[in-house]
């Protein structure tokens, strides 16, 4: 009797110590982001990633097959306007979570994450918008993926090619930057603080 009460009480000692894991739903809760947030932020990951891939390769080697490859599945306006769509995607599901998504950290440390969440957003906002609008204002064809969207034509208007002429270089290498610190906080996060701060995007919203 005391063998199976002290075998009863590791048992019961085992179930509290390790909390339950909550599946991973469609939307976003408090302890984490559900299977849309993650979908569309991977997805962002790695749309940003090829066109940054692209862009420091044709700079490295110029034209070559492996450029070309690179440039075939991921034309520079083409992905510019993937990366359009899902970042409005992202805002209009975000807006819809915004009540239950999980809280920022507490202090300095969270107001920063905020401000380079929205100065992310503005750079995956502005960059293609105005790279679009450029477009047009020159009078070129709008194309994506092969599929003509807008025809060229005899343009040449200033104010709509002057933004992108004079900031999408630089704020791409912004965005390139807060992309690479981005992944740094990420894994201070994991092996340094420890927290669950990169759980919340890869791994189950329990964990």
């Amino acid at each position: 009797m005391v063998k199976g009460t002290a075998n009863n009480t590791a048992l019961n000692s085992d179930l509290t110590s390790k909390p339950a894991q909550t599946p991973i739903g469609w939307r976003d809760s408090p302890n984490g982001y559900g299977r849309v947030s993650r979908t569309l932020h991977w997805l962002t990951a790695a749309l940003v990633t090829l066109q940054f891939t692209v862009l420091l390769a044709w700079r490295g080697m110029g034209e070559n097959a492996i450029t070309l490859f690179l440039a075939s599945i991921g034309p520079h306006g083409s992905l510019g306007f993937m990366i359009l769509i899902v970042t409005l995607a992202r805002l209009g599901w975000a807006w819809n979570n915004r009540k239950q998504r999980p809280p920022l950290s507490p202090g300095l440390g969270g107001r920063m994450a905020r401000f380079v969440h929205i100065t992310f957003y503005g750079l995956l906002l502005w960059l293609p918008a105005f790279a679009i609008l450029r477009q047009i204002g020159r009078g070129g064809a709008l194309r994506f993926y092969g599929i003509e969207l807008l025809p060229e034509a005899e343009r040449d208007i200033t104010w709509m090619v002057a933004p992108a002429e004079l900031l999408h270089g630089p704020l791409s290498w912004l965005l390139c930057g807060l992309v690479i610190g981005h992944i740094m906080m990420a894994l201070i996060h994991r092996f340094w603080l420890k927290d669950r701060v990169l759980a919340r995007m890869v791994g189950s919203s329990g964990r």
